[in-house]
């Protein structure tokens, strides 16, 4: 169907075709539903929104539903799961196509799957991506400006996220279960998104909430502290270090309560969890400094990997990123400024240009880094060049964070999908410069 989109894009003139866009895309949200036989009704479906975070929840999520011994399926960014078997997405979209999510909840469905995971982005709940599809929880992680090219206002934003929620109360949704809320209570949004209708509505939060983290203490390699609901008391240690990562085991740990998975379960799950693939996964081939790759591509993300990566870092925090063209322009300039504060050495190189001049993206950034820090600015268009730049660059004791790629395999450069898998990348660079 995508291929067919794209031929009629070739035939049709733009005016024309966008003005009967959203009826298309509502034509195959209607048939992927019929087609494959409202498969969402088969299982219990639990959609994760949210700016940041969202693959990482979502495969917690899936992890803590499975330890419970149930069978699960799982649709993110980075992979799908199905009853165990596993495989990348490698679509470049959080929320698939109508049919192919259908498809995808169908074959959930015949491999005996109770549990249906699913990544839902704001992009595919305005194109209907979701559209038929019953939850019967939503979760909610964090709102932060992103996809403003699209929504325009962060209030436009706001509100086609919360779309999702609003499914849990819509009259529609035949099913006889129990809707969940699960909100992030320190989010400045969070009146908004817990006030939909929902049976059980769970907040979750370190300063606010009715399921708090307490008593957290970091270190290099892990992280320790207790959660407490009220009236269950779970102490969990973790090697998914990062602030961040504490509100993604709140919000699965929620979901786990919410399901009955026993409080030791969940306990199990996050003490073996080290991380989501390209989820500040760090790249070790033996060098004397730490390498860390991650997906962070919004200002928000960028700052809370850095200030991260600065708790423990004894030595220089060296960055590389870009941005991606044929998006949001308006977080260029905050993305450098981010970068120029909180990095020692910021190198900008291209991210994925995809239809965009990619002098022109590299420029945007740059306006954003103060002059008093602009001493700190390497530019490296070659992203190949700046990430071996970084490498050389780095001593003893450094860390060198590679953001904005994470775990995709390939990019789109001038109109063009090339392979481009960056963990690898970095890996081999780091073979290299170990045998001179």
């Amino acid at each position: 169907m995508d291929k067919f989109l794209k031929l009629i894009k070739k035939i049709i003139p733009r005016p024309i075709f966008s003005f009967f866009q959203p009826t298309y895309h509502f034509f195959l949200a209607i048939t992927g539903n019929i087609v494959y036989r409202f498969p969402g009704y088969k299982m219990t479906v639990i959609g994760v929104t949210g700016t940041n975070g969202k693959s990482t929840t979502c495969d917690l999520i899936m992890r803590v539903l499975q330890e419970s011994g149930e069978k699960v399926g799982m649709i993110s960014t980075v992979s799908i799961e199905i009853a165990g078997e596993k495989f990348d997405n490698i679509s470049n979209r959080t929320t698939l196509g109508r049919w192919k999510t259908h498809k995808l909840m169908r074959r959930m469905v015949s491999r005996g799957c109770k549990y249906a995971v699913i990544e839902v982005a704001s992009e595919g709940i305005a194109w209907y991506r979701i559209f038929g599809i019953p939850f019967d929880a939503a979760v909610f992680t964090n709102l932060a400006p992103e996809h403003l090219n699209f929504h325009k206002t962060m209030e436009n934003y706001r509100n086609t996220k919360g779309k999702l929620f609003a499914k849990l109360g819509s009259p529609f949704n035949f099913k006889k279960t129990r809707r969940i809320s699960v909100v992030n209570a320190d989010d400045k949004e969070a009146k908004y998104f817990s006030g939909f209708k929902a049976d059980v509505k769970f907040m979750y939060g370190i300063k606010n909430g009715s399921v708090k983290a307490e008593n957290i203490k970091h270190s290099a390699e892990k992280v320790e502290y207790r959660i407490d609901d009220g009236k269950n008391v779970l102490n969990i240690e973790t090697k998914a270090i990062g602030e961040f990562n504490i509100y993604n085991e709140l919000a699965a740990f929620c979901v786990g309560l919410a399901y009955n998975v026993k409080l030791k379960a969940i306990a199990k799950v996050f003490a073996d969890f080290a991380g989501t693939k390209g989820r500040v996964e760090k790249i070790e081939e033996g060098q004397a400094f730490q390498v860390v790759v991650d997906y962070a591509h919004t200002p928000d993300a960028q700052e809370k990997v850095y200030t991260e990566l600065r708790r423990f870092n004894r030595g220089k925090l060296i960055s590389v990123f870009g941005a991606t063209g044929d998006k949001d322009r308006g977080k260029r300039p905050e993305m450098g400024r981010v970068a120029a504060e909180l990095t020692d050495i910021a190198i900008i190189t291209d991210d994925e240009t995809y239809g965009e001049n990619s002098e022109k993206i590299i420029s945007e950034i740059y306006k954003g880094v103060p002059k008093k820090l602009q001493g700190k600015i390497k530019i490296v268009p070659d992203r190949f060049a700046a990430i071996k730049e970084a490498l050389l660059l780095a001593q003893a004791s450094d860390t060198v964070i590679i953001t904005g790629i994470g775990h995709q395999q390939y990019r789109t450069m001038n109109g063009k999908r090339t392979g481009w898998n960056e963990r690898k990348i970095v890996a081999d660079l780091l073979k290299n410069l170990n045998e001179k």
